[in-house]
């Protein structure tokens, strides 16, 4: 409309050359030698990549420890800028791993409570105050509030906090994490939707 441009070819111009520069996602390929190479970058051997799932926002990997089968903590791969970070709550309720993602550090309040099990040097052992079975039963009381229609699937303990996988209609939809100290639930509400879980070699 400026400048005696026609307004419907630069509008369909303005389209075309948006749609050209949208990014394509990253394979499923390119998506395992990241999280591998990240692995090989923490030098230690004994955790490897355990539940590894394609989002629309991104890929969602956990590290476990070989021997005890204990999860590590977890990362977020983006599906366009190939870039990669940890959890949010792997960062701040991690008592174990959490200054393994970037060598980030935080602290910060949970709700009213000083983060005691947090990044700093918290407490690290298997046992925590809520227990599985009670993380699945906070899980299910903020699923039937927050999200109805979705369960509570499957319960994976890792150090100060649980990560329970959701589903819907009988498909897995996604997942949410409930301190292991306190009982706050934190959704992961920055995944997306699920598409698919990435095969494994």
């Amino acid at each position: 409309m400026m400048g005696g441009r026609n307004s419907a070819g630069n509008m369909m111009g303005g389209m075309r050359g948006y749609y050209s520069d949208t990014p394509t996602p990253i394979p499923h390929d390119d998506a395992r030698e990241i999280a591998e190479d990240y692995l090989k970058s923490l030098n230690n051997s004994e955790l490897e990549i355990g539940e590894f799932e394609e989002y629309s926002h991104n890929y969602y990997v956990s590290l476990v420890e070989k021997d005890s089968g204990r999860r590590a903590f977890e990362i977020l791969i983006d599906r366009y800028t190939r870039s990669y970070r940890p959890e949010p709550q792997s960062m701040a309720w991690n008592g174990k791993y959490g200054t393994m993602g970037g060598g980030m550090m935080m602290r910060g309040k949970m709700r009213g409570r000083s983060n005691n099990q947090g990044m700093m040097g918290g407490p690290s052992s298997t046992e925590m105050n809520i227990s599985s079975v009670e993380a699945m039963e906070i899980a299910r009381d903020f699923l039937d509030v927050v999200y109805p229609g979705t369960e509570a699937d499957e319960v994976l303990a890792y150090y100060g906090y649980y990560t329970v996988m959701t589903t819907k209609d009988g498909e897995h939809y996604g997942m949410l994490s409930v301190n292991g100290y306190s009982g706050d639930v934190w959704y992961h509400t920055w995944h997306g939707s699920f598409i698919s879980e990435v095969n494994e070699h």
